[in-house]
């Protein structure tokens, strides 16, 4: 009683020592030798020993005399507990020694305790001699247990501890701790640093005193310096009323068991895990068919049909689908028309239901899990139904409302303000790839007439449910928040949002995938675990909804893309909700459109900072303006080119040590919250973070102020802990014109003399030339302003990327930066991305550059392998458009300059694709005779200008492409309107400049009144045109048009083709007999020059006699 007492005291200690954890473990192991009783028979209680005592009088005061020692270990660990961090520092030895004591002491009772119950056991008294010669090994063993915990203990010391003992060891050790009061407080001080905030316990111990500032420094050393014995009798007195209280809780639950113990004994007896089973029908089935624990699921809704069939049946007629022999009555029961869904057709789905983790087996857990989610209103078998043939019917009917959703984004997209087409076509791009995925598998699914209007009570609880609890059913999830996605798009129209609304959409449906994935992945390994093909079971799984998800090959296959053609719902505000207001769906701010910084050169917005005479210091100090850089780890400044000064004007806030900042620098304006603390040695220490308009993820600042050089020093980074950091960070109030000259933190610490003098140098030479006016000094400004906005768009957005020279060049540009030209600057490359089509992850395969504007697919560029669809894409740049590209080998053969284009001035979704390209090859069948109409009207004026003057006439080159060609020739327009005669009016023209047509020109794709657009007009931009058939627009898509192909020549008769043949065969045998006579010619070559070497031979070996002779 008195172990399991101290040790339930201790299982409710909210700080558990190790040191403490390793005496209780020891206490344990000396508990565990009781266990010998249990095999000790009943008749061996009154075996008499030798001297003349049974069991039970040799271990009544063993059993006594241990239970005190367990009491006193635990008051002497419930002291220890409760002392300072300081005191276990100082006084660490002797409570060492003290817990040791503990440790020998339960070895020793152990050894007793063994040796004692040795002699009663079935072995026999005569096996006690052979205890007592074990007793020596047992003591040496004591004394190697004992090193053991001794060094056990000193690794158990805590880093805290450990530092702390650093710093009282630093400060000359525990004699001098002793009669130095500050010392000791200032220890005391640290040491609650290190500790935090104190327990529960300690802080009742010390009368609910929280802080070491309440302590004087008598108490402190009291209790610092108090001996472990002396303190353990002190604490005494608590510790029992808490040990008495904690035992007579025990006694009371041990009394309450053994009064109910009869009944468990015969519920036992008819119970079993079924009694854990919540609803009272699957209760009464599990218990009539002797379940265990689980039940495989096949047998379970088989026996559940059974039941209910037996429970419904009466004479009336057979439901369809069920045995003949029993028979429900749906005039009686309401719930008759459910059990015909609870079939063996309907199997799969229901096993599914009920077991979710698709090991095959139905658990207890997930039985009540199952039961417990059903509605209130539904009985069992209204739930059952539902995930038979109603869970079916619902998710078909969520994919197509979302694929509506799709449709009606597409087509809101038209209406949206400049500035915010990019956001949707991010959301779009993104999110149609990850929800698409579920929805083709489900729209393949056949709809059934399944009475979807009785589950819809349901449907319409769980999307009010998930409106407020965003987190289970994965359709009606998705469903509702892309429905909130469309409202903000249809803001979008009237407003410029800022990016985060959208990107914090596209970042819900990504956790949405994740989960999907996992689960998807979790499948898969138990799938595989059953050795079952996971392809083949995903194919059935869940009406095979991830599918696409375990496999996605055949879902972005290049027959899939180019078939699947979607649907565009134009936007009609009268049949939208009128009652939804931005306010209550919008986290950040709007603006009626996207304007230029222009703010940033009035000189007040960027230089006037209120006073503010009521706040006092430390906090007066740190507001007002800051300039600064992100610093890399090294201390050099930020060189990736994308960040430039930055300006922050800190301002109070309500809270005493809160305050905010507006902030400024090429990423535009933004905001800054932060707070300031006193650190040690009353050091300020700083932290905010910075949150970006075109972000969702804030960076942040750490660091403090530094007073002597009136900076803002610390480190910068993606979260809040300083050690996850990327770099360094610094503020100054030194203008920002002379900032960008000033040394950065790596020169400074290099050779500050040096580059102060040359800061110096600068900055003088810099207002020399500002001031007067000089062309160095605009020349260099205008320089910058072109470098930083034409490369940063091409390093970011369109275009090819810089290459190293140009990279220095924008970097070097974006130092010299002050945070208002940097912000102005940002705010004109804002504007140029917002009216540029910028279509992400698409680039040029000719020049490699990212697509900007116009954008160029080949439709008869072909993959080899149909696996994944991708385009080979084309730039409107003249030397792309005319290159040939043969480097692309997934293709079917290379890119010739006279395959056909389809040109898209808008980016063109994934979705929109099969739409786009079954448009594009109805467009150049339509338009294959009027191209024969331009091809000769285009030939019909050199006719009748022959013979004038050439100045007077207009010639016109046939472009027709060749095979050995590798670009297209340019082409001279065809003659104006005052050389057409009345003939030539029912030929086609340009739809904008009414001239007549050359080749190459463009057609649209989608009006149908055979819009063409002549290249010059063309390449000036897109522009909306009205025409009887509709108002032309830049969503409407334009082919390539060139000249068509001449007709083949006259295929030659087989005689000439013969006859040719003849003459090369002739001709081949003569070169043959050529070549016999050249070769017989070599042989006799060979034959007389083998003679000459055998000569030669003769001659030397002649000459070596004589030379021996």
């Amino acid at each position: 009683m008195a172990f399991k007492t101290v040790y339930t005291l201790e299982l409710k200690r909210r700080d558990n020592e190790k040191k403490i954890i390793a005496l209780y473990v020891e206490m344990r192991d000396m508990m565990d030798v009781l266990l010998i009783l249990n095999d000790v028979p009943p008749e061996h209680d009154k075996v008499i020993a030798p001297d003349g005592r049974n069991i039970v009088d040799r271990l009544t005061p063993l059993i006594e005399r241990t239970a005190d020692d367990i009491k006193l270990c635990s008051n002497a660990c419930d002291t220890y507990a409760k002392k300072k961090l300081l005191a276990k520092v100082v006084q660490g030895p002797l409570w060492d020694d003290k817990l040791l004591s503990y440790v020998t002491l339960f070895s020793k009772r152990r050894q007793k305790i063994e040796f004692e119950l040795s002699i009663y056991t079935s072995r026999g008294v005569d096996k006690a001699n052979a205890k007592l010669d074990t007793i020596g090994d047992q003591t040496r063993s004591l004394d190697e247990k004992m090193n053991v915990m001794i060094a056990i203990f000193q690794q158990l010391v805590s880093p805290k501890q450990k530092q702390l003992s650093e710093f009282v060891g630093e400060n000359g050790g525990v004699k001098v701790l002793r009669n130095d009061d500050k010392l000791l407080l200032s220890l005391e001080e640290t040491a609650s640093k290190l500790s935090g905030a104190p327990c529960a316990e300690s802080h009742r111990a010390q009368g609910g005193k929280t802080t070491t500032a309440n302590l004087n420094a008598e108490d402190l050393r009291k209790d610092t310096f108090e001996e472990p014995d002396a303190a353990a009798e002190k604490n005494q007195a608590v510790f029992l009323r808490k040990f008495e209280v904690q035992r007579r809780q025990i006694i009371d639950e041990l009394t309450l068991v053994v009064e109910r113990g009869n009944d468990r004994v015969i519920q036992e007896v008819k119970g079993g895990p079924h009694e854990r089973i919540l609803d009272r029908s699957i209760h009464k089935i599990w218990t009539e068919m002797g379940w265990r624990g689980n039940v495989k699921a096949r047998h379970f809704v088989l026996t559940l049909r059974d039941h209910y069939l037996e429970m419904f049946a009466s004479e009336a007629p057979t439901i369809r689908g069920m045995s003949n022999i029993a028979t429900v009555d749906s005039s009686q029961n309401s719930d008759a028309w459910a059990i015909k869904f609870i079939d063996v057709m309907r199997l799969q789905p229901i096993m599914e239901a009920f077991d979710d983790d698709a090991s095959g087996f139905i658990t207890i857990t997930e039985m009540n899990r199952f039961t417990s989610s059903r509605p209130v209103d539904w009985s069992l078998p209204h739930w059952i139904a539902f995930w038979a043939v109603g869970y079916r019917s619902s998710i078909i009917d969520y994919a197509e409302k979302i694929e509506t959703l799709f449709a009606k984004m597409e087509g809101v997209r038209a209406d949206v303000l400049p500035p915010n087409r990019e956001h949707i076509d991010s959301y779009l791009a993104y999110v149609w790839w990850h929800v698409h995925r579920l929805t083709a598998a489900v729209l393949q699914l056949q709809p059934r007439p399944d009475n979807l209007e009785k589950h819809q009570s349901y449907l319409g609880a769980e999307e009010a449910r998930l409106g407020h609890n965003l987190k289970e059913t994965v359709f009606p999830l998705l469903y509702l928040l892309m429905k909130h996605h469309y409202e903000i798009m249809r803001i979008m129209r009237t407003k410029v949002l800022d990016s985060r609304e959208v990107l914090s959409g596209v970042e819900s449906i990504s956790y949405v995938g994740d989960a999907i994935r996992y689960r998807v992945d979790d499948l898969a390994i138990i799938f595989s675990q059953q050795k079952l093909d996971p392809e083949k079971q995903f194919q059935n799984f869940a009406y095979g909804i991830f599918k696409y998800y375990h496999d996605e090959t055949a879902l972005w296959s290049v027959d899939y893309v180019a078939n699947f053609v979607s649907t565009v719902i134009p936007y009609d505000d009268a049949s939208e909700d009128e009652n939804v207001k931005p306010e209550d769906i919008l986290k950040y701010g709007t603006t009626d459109e996207l304007a230029l910084d222009y703010w940033v050169y009035d000189g007040h917005s960027t230089e006037d900072v209120p006073g503010y005479r009521d706040v006092q210091p430390p906090l007066k100090d740190l507001l007002g303006h800051w300039h600064g850089y992100f610093y890399e780890e090294d201390g050099i400044r930020e060189t990736s080119g994308t960040d430039t000064m930055m300006t922050l004007v800190l301002e109070p806030v309500d809270g005493e040590q809160d305050f905010t900042a507006n902030a400024w620098s090429n990423r535009g304006r933004y905001t800054i919250s932060g707070s300031w603390s006193k650190g040690e040695n009353d050091v300020i220490q700083i932290k905010f973070q910075m949150s970006f308009r075109n972000s969702i993820w804030p960076v942040f600042f750490d660091g403090h102020f530094d007073p002597d050089l009136d900076a803002l020093t610390g480190v910068w980074g993606m979260s809040a802990d300083p050690d996850n950091s990327f770099g360094q960070m610094e503020f100054r109030r030194i203008q920002p014109r002379y900032l960008t000259v000033y040394p950065s933190i790596k020169e400074l610490s290099d050779n500050k003399p040096r580059s102060l003098w040359r800061f110096a140098i600068a900055a003088v030479r810099n207002d020399i030339r500002r001031d007067r006016w000089s062309w160095s000094y605009f020349s260099q400004r205008r320089d910058d302003r072109k470098t930083f906005i034409s490369l940063t768009l091409r390093s970011l957005y369109v275009g090819t990327a810089p290459n190293e020279e140009e990279f220095q060049q924008v970097c070097a540009a974006a130092l010299r930066l002050t945070p208002a030209d940097a912000c102005f600057y940002g705010s004109q490359i804002n504007h140029r991305r917002a009216h540029t089509s910028v279509h992400k992850n698409v680039y040029c395969d000719s020049c490699f550059g990212r697509i900007g504007g116009a954008r160029l697919l080949c439709l008869d560029c072909a993959k080899k392998d149909t696996v994944f669809y991708d385009s080979l894409d084309l730039c409107c740049a003249p030397q792309c458009v005319t290159a040939r590209v043969t480097y692309r080998k997934d293709l079917g053969g290379a890119h010739e300059p006279n395959h056909r284009l389809v040109k898209f001035r808008t980016v063109v979704q994934s979705r929109q694709r099969g739409r786009t390209y079954a448009e594009a090859c109805a467009a150049f069948e339509r338009v294959e005779d009027l191209c024969r109409k331009i091809a000769t009207f285009s030939k019909q004026p050199q006719k009748r200008d022959t013979g004038l003057d050439a100045a007077n006439s207009s010639s016109v080159v046939d472009t027709s492409p060749r095979p050995e060609d590798e670009t297209l020739q340019n082409v001279t327009q065809a003659p104006g309107p005052s050389s057409q005669t009345q003939e030539d009016s029912d030929f086609p023209t340009c739809g904008k400049c009414n001239g007549p047509l050359s080749f190459p020109c463009w057609y649209c794709i989608v009006c149908e009144d055979d819009l063409f657009i002549c290249d010059t007009c063309d390449a000036d931009g897109a522009s909306d045109l009205m025409r009887s058939s509709g108002k032309h627009t830049e969503y409407h898509h334009l082919i390539r048009c060139l000249a068509p192909e001449e007709p083949k020549q006259t295929m030659v008769s087989t005689e000439e083709r013969l006859g040719s043949i003849e003459d090369r065969l002739n001709c081949m045998q003569s070169r043959f007999d050529d070549f016999t006579a050249r070769f017989d010619d070599l042989n006799g070559r060979f034959d007389d020059l083998n003679g000459r070497f055998v000569n030669i031979e003769q001659l030397l070996h002649r000459l070596v006699r004589t030379v021996g002779s």
